[in-house]
């Protein structure tokens, strides 16, 4: 399964890369008005990319068009000296007190982390359990990724909240919500209207967490994409709500825990109804001024998939799931608007896909279309409309850890958002990238 999982995702690549092949302006004026603002042109260095052609993408994505194959960009030429440059003008010329908002600083401070844990992470393989051949690089790009490693990590020391202010950070989820743009309510009528639920960050409402067996995060495979500075959530809801979702997770784990490895098949598991709802929600963390890693309460992106038919041979994928998403917009968010949360449309080819490949604005062979919608349900078609298709449950095809695992010990099981927020920050502090980014700072703040 895994291998078919891998191929559908590297042929998802090839019709979905991050870029698209029409000209978009940017948003560069996304922290200040002013698009000369340092803030700004810090922001646009890491997050505006250029393609062969002279088109300008990205801006106010949630990540940076970035994959551990780039090897020009920010590492040679001009825009490796701009960077340093802007850089230097942030640190040397206290740029991080040009804007004293708490909301902004935190955001600014976890676009520059993942700018870090970019160069920490060059040499990395496939992060969903397949085997790749690890990238190599000269000693000059290494060079040039420890000079932005040290630069960055002053910036992001610089830009730290203490304790109080990082939780205290706007709840961005509930003032979506609140907004009434968006339904609270999945309308059967209009399955593409925007749905945004109003009690899924509650543990006490019709939404489940729910984590896998092994006691890593409960999303692995996201996590190891987005290197462990945002949580991700798993959320389950059985028509019937909060009760029947109980009900249906207690016959599942007793169902599999009293069959054999061998023995275990699709047919033999309980199996969800139709209208069954599946989320994942991400989190911004962010580092405070004594160098502690904190889970604010901004959401950057919540997906849902609702199964509008169930069982292994079903025909029609894309007609099997409906699927909604939004993605954070920090224009929005710093003017108060839905919470920044945007509805991504159904046939939109922007932001990252989840998969290690080329960069595309280095090498513009592979030519995108396809949508980012359609990506959530090839992925999780696989097994059907099952609850194999439910990776945080069938772990042993995805997981590292889980190889060898016997099918018989795969669970579904709830949790409190809280705990999965503490495992999340536990599994970030094990990296490599997080210990040359303390190592960093612990040298900054003794010299």
């Amino acid at each position: 399964m895994k291998l078919v999982i891998l191929s559908l995702l590297l042929c998802f690549f090839c019709h979905n890369s991050s870029a698209v092949d029409r000209p978009q302006g940017p948003d560069l004026d996304i922290f200040h008005p002013d698009e000369n603002h340092l803030w700004n042109r810090l922001h646009s260095i890491f997050f505006v990319r250029e393609d062969q052609r002279g088109n300008k993408f990205g801006g106010d994505l949630v990540d940076p068009y970035l994959w551990p194959s780039t090897t020009q960009f920010l590492l040679k030429g001009s825009t490796h000296t701009r960077a340093i440059t802007l850089l230097d003008e942030f640190i040397k010329g206290n740029g991080h007190q040009l804007i004293s908002e708490p909301l902004k600083r935190a955001v600014l401070q976890h676009d520059l982390w993942s700018i870090f844990d970019w160069t920490a992470n060059y040499d990395k393989g496939l992060p969903f359990g397949g085997n790749s051949t690890p990238l190599v690089h000269s000693k000059e790009l290494n060079e040039s990724r420890k000079v932005l490693r040290e630069k960055l990590s002053k910036a992001i020391d610089l830009l730290a909240l203490d304790e109080v202010d990082g939780l205290d950070l706007v709840n961005n989820y509930s003032m979506a919500v609140s907004s009434n743009a968006y339904s609270k309510e999945l309308d059967s009528v209009n399955s593409e209207k925007p749905f945004l639920p109003s009690e899924l960050l509650s543990d006490k409402g019709g939404w489940v967490c729910v984590r896998g067996a092994l006691q890593g995060p409960s999303a692995p495979v996201h996590m190891r994409y987005y290197g462990g500075r945002s949580p991700f959530l798993v959320f389950l809801k059985i028509p019937g709500g909060r009760t029947e979702t109980f009900k249906y997770l207690n016959s599942l784990n007793q169902s599999t825990r009293a069959k054999l490895s061998a023995a275990t098949e699709h047919k033999s598991l309980p199996q969800f109804p139709v209208g069954t709802s599946v989320a994942l929600v991400r989190k911004m963390s962010i580092i405070n001024k004594t160098g502690k890693i904190l889970v604010s309460p901004l959401v950057q992106t919540v997906q849902i998939r609702v199964y509008n038919q169930v069982g292994e041979d079903i025909k029609d994928h894309n007609a099997s799931q409906s699927v909604y998403k939004f993605v954070l917009n920090r224009k929005d968010l710093f003017a108060s608007i839905n919470g920044g949360l945007k509805p991504v449309k159904k046939n939109s080819i922007e932001g990252l896909s989840l998969i290690y490949s080329s960069d595309y604005f280095e090498n513009e062979k592979l030519k995108p279309s396809g949508s980012v919608m359609k990506s959530c349900i090839d992925c999780h078609s696989c097994g059907g409309g099952t609850i194999h298709s439910i990776f945080t449950y069938k772990q042993d095809d995805w997981v590292p850890e889980a190889a060898g695992m016997s099918l018989n010990k795969l669970r579904l099981l709830p949790t409190r958002i809280v705990d999965e927020q503490k495992r999340a920050i536990s599994w970030k502090q094990k990296r490599h990238d997080w210990g040359l980014l303390q190592g960093w700072i612990e040298t900054i703040s003794k010299g």
